[in-house]
């Protein structure tokens, strides 16, 4: 089974910069919602494709509806290597997995000073702990990687008896 990716729950909106994106736009108010849908994307699942029947599903919108919109909302982002991107939002991404990762060390520390000791590997962290970079989700290798299935735990058999 392959690991899955968590990123952050902390989903940075600008207000001012977002209003002032989508209120000049033809549509505003499904131009918004649709921008919403696009980078909730990127933080939960991943890079944004390029790939209209996909965005059209991705923004909650008909395909007819989506082919009107494309134009206005396109033009913030940067299309290259199939994918949408943006940097300021890749720039966010990367700043909240750094917190992220800045609180866990700091809850590790905190945890080796209450009880004195620190974990062992075999021990401690869960595998999504010994397995987090810093932006799996921009890391494009993270997801082009092939993994292995996991082993599932035997129960040890009972231990033999004398006779």
């Amino acid at each position: 089974m392959a690991s899955k990716i968590t990123p952050p729950l902390r989903l940075l909106v600008d207000i001012p910069a977002w209003q002032a994106e989508v209120l000049k736009m033809p549509a505003p108010a499904i131009a918004c919602g649709a921008l919403l849908l696009l980078k909730m994307h990127l933080w939960r699942i991943g890079p944004i494709p390029d790939d209209d029947v996909a965005l059209a599903r991705i923004t909650a919108t008909s395909p007819a509806e989506w082919k009107r919109l494309r134009k206005s909302i396109e033009s913030l982002f940067i299309v290259k290597y199939g994918e949408w991107q943006r940097e300021d939002w890749n720039d966010e991404l990367e700043a909240s997995f750094e917190a992220v990762n800045k609180a866990s060390r700091a809850g590790k520390k905190a945890n080796e000073i209450r009880w004195g000791r620190k974990k062992q590997a075999s021990e401690s962290d869960s595998e999504s702990d010994r397995n987090r970079t810093s932006n799996p989700i921009l890391n494009i290798k993270a997801h082009t990687t092939p993994t292995t299935e996991r082993q599932t735990a035997q129960p040890n058999p009972p231990p033999a008896k004398d006779e």
